[in-house]
Formats: structure tokens, sequence, C-alpha cells
């Protein structure tokens, strides 16, 4: 099969969007242009074969640019491919009903649009079977031309030649456009890949921090409280929690092991902290009864939370003025959620690329990979900037 049978990624697609709606409307200019040069060189030609040859000709190609507009790229595919098949036909139907010849001062119409069914072969092609259906289409063009118009033409293989190169220029420029797009999609999945990993690690790396000061503080200071005042029941008290504490993160999976309130509240303050240590993180905690959350997804939301307000500290601010920002973390029977907010510069959501990795991959992507995670982004120019995290807990 010549077309890619794997999955297109965005930038690609829109480059296959963009040659299909130029061919579609290159197809209705020739499809135009070349209306009276059909009318008269369908006189040396089987009555029938023109008005078939251009419909199965300009059709599948016309077809190309409301094609382009499906969400699914499977019609651009299959209009390009016929496109590609009936031109050949065409083509191998000129000879055998030719009755006549034509002046050797006039272009042959089939022969003038060969680009048009290869360029649209290269775009949904691989590039191996889209220059061989250049070669072989211009070949066989070039071929119908050279026998059809009357008067000397002893030049057939550099003519040949001629055509080849001319309109490998456009098929090559095709297939280089395509290409370009489907490296900027492997690039950007292995940046997101790569930024995911990070946050990742830097999460576990500030929940790494949090569990080794809590274990110290609990095992250093009953210790040193043994040395100093000796055995009491508070101390035995004391101890007893760091040990359980010990035997609980070396008997269980820390990794995946569930978080409760505290714990999660704690270790998305710690992220945040991490990025602004003199910011406010305003905690309400409207439940009564212990929760546990899944710690992959305080992950997330401690990475997300942290890219947030990493980015409004760095784009909020204006020339003159700094911004305000609240950080909220909410827990309540539903959920947990954190607001990130600030009344700075903002920015039109809309125009962001695609391939930006700030706010796509650290926290759209990352919130997106929890069950349950979300990610809503709100801001305008000079209307501040609102992001909201939420983790919500299955019924």
């Amino acid at each position: 099969m010549t077309g890619h049978d794997c999955k297109v990624g965005d930038a690609e697609a829109r480059v296959i969007r963009t040659f299909a709606r130029v061919l579609g409307a290159g197809a209705l200019f020739f499809c135009a242009v070349l209306i009276p040069v059909l009318l008269v060189q369908s006189r040396a030609l089987a009555p029938w074969y023109t008005p078939v040859a251009a419909v199965i000709v300009f059709a599948p190609v016309l077809a190309l640019g409301p094609a382009s507009f499906s969400p699914d790229l499977r019609w651009v595919r299959r209009f390009a491919s016929l496109a590609a098949a009936t031109y050949l036909v065409a083509v191998v139907g000129w000879l055998p009903l030719l009755h006549g010849h034509i002046p050797a001062t006039r272009e042959i119409w089939i022969s003038a649009i060969t680009a048009m069914p290869a360029m649209a072969a290269a775009a949904c092609w691989r590039p191996a079977p889209a220059v061989l259906y250049l070669v072989a289409s211009s070949v066989a063009a070039e071929v119908i031309r050279h026998i059809t118009r009357d008067g000397p033409d002893s030049t057939l293989l550099p003519e040949i030649f001629n055509v080849v190169m001319t309109n490998s220029m456009y098929v090559v420029a095709t297939i280089a456009a395509v290409q370009s797009g489907r490296t900027l999609d492997r690039t950007r999945a292995a940046a997101m890949r790569q930024s995911a990993a990070a946050a990742a690690v830097a999460a576990r790396d500030v929940e790494r921090k949090r569990f080794d000061a809590l274990i110290h503080d609990r095992v250093m200071s009953t210790l040193l409280g043994i040395a100093r005042r000796g055995n009491t029941d508070q101390l035995s008290e004391q101890s007893g929690l760091a040990l359980r504490e010990l035997d609980r993160l070396r008997a269980s999976d820390v990794a995946t092991e569930a978080l409760d309130t505290d714990a999660a509240v704690a270790l998305i303050r710690a992220a945040l902290v991490e990025v602004d240590e003199d910011g406010d993180v305003d905690v309400d905690v409207r439940i009564e009864s212990a929760v546990t959350i899944p710690r992959e997804a305080c992950r997330a939301i401690a990475s997300a939370a942290a890219e947030a307000l990493r980015n409004s500290i760095q784009h909020a601010d204006g020339a003159n003025e700094t911004a305000d920002r609240l950080v909220a973390v909410d827990v309540d029977t539903d959920g947990l959620q954190v607001l990130v907010a600030d009344n700075g510069r903002g920015f039109d959501p809309d125009r962001v690329p695609p391939y930006g990795l700030g706010i796509s991959v650290s926290i759209r992507a990352r919130m997106a990979s929890v069950t349950g995670g979300s990610a809503e982004i709100h801001s305008a120019p000079h209307r501040g900037t609102r992001v909201v995290l939420r983790w919500t807990a299955p019924s």
C-alpha cells in the first residue's frame, strides 16, 4: 500500500491539508483555462474520450479541496490515489483513441498537467512510490505529446528528461514539506516525553525531600529527646510513630501508594514552595472523613501547578507593574483542585503554538495522563490568567 498506515501528527496533517487545498484550487484553474483546448483537441480523438477523460482527471483533484476539511485524512488520501490512478487511465487510453494529429504549435492538454496528479501522490504516498509515479506519468505524457503533434520531433529523450526534471521540483518540494511536518511531529513527541519525564522526576524529587525531612525530624527528634531527658511516655509514643513510619516505607510501594489528604496537600505545597518560597498557598479542606488520593494524581497536580506558577512569575508581570497572584488548594468530597491565578498581562490561548511545551506538555498532558485529571486554562490579553487543575474522585 502506498499511503501512510501510521497515525499522522498535527504538523504533517496541516501540511497535507494545505497541499490538498492548493491542488484543488489549481485543478479548478486548469479546468477553466483548458476548456477551449479540450474542445479543439477533442476532434482528434474518439467523441466520448475527452469528456470522460476530463471528468476522471479533474474531478478527484477538485475533490481534494473539500476533503481537506474532513477531520479524517482518509478521504484526502483516497482522492489523491484516485487522481493518480485515473490520470494514468486517461493517458493509456489516449493513443488507441487518437484519430488525427495536433499542430506542433499547440500543447497537449493531458501532458500539460502532469505535475498535478504527481503532487497529489507525493502529498499522501511514501517518497519512493511518489517518485516512481512521477517518472512513469511524465514519460507517458511526453510520449503522447511526441506522437500526437505534427511536425519533425526527434528530441524525445531530452524532452522526457526536461519534463521529469521540471515536475520533480514540484514533487520534491511536496515530499520535503510533508517530511518536515512529520519530523516536527516526531521532535515534538520526543520533547513531550522528555518534558513529562522531567516533570515526573521533579515531582518525585519534591516528594523525596518531603519524606526525608519527615523521617529525619521524627527519628532525630526522638533520639535527641531520649539522650537529653531519658525515656518518657511522650517519647515512647513519638518513637512508636517513627518506627511505624519506617515500617510503612519499608513494606509498602512508596511509588504508587495513595496519599491521605494531609500528605497530598503537603506534597503540592512543597512543589509550589520550590518555585516561589515567599508565596502564600491558601488551603481549604472541606471534608471530615479521611480521603485517599492516588500518588500519581498528586504528582501530576504538583508538577502542573509548579509549572503554572512558574509561568505566572515569568510572564505575568508587565513592564511597569507587578502582578498579584493567588494560589489555592481546595479539597472536598468530589476531589482535589488547585487554582493558580494572576491579574497580569495574560495571553491568547488560541495563539499559543501547538508545539509549545509549557502549557501543552507540562500542564495539559501531565494532567491528562492520570485518571480523573483535567486542566483548564483561561486567559486573555491584559486580563490575567487562571489555571484550574482538578482531580475528580471516582464515584
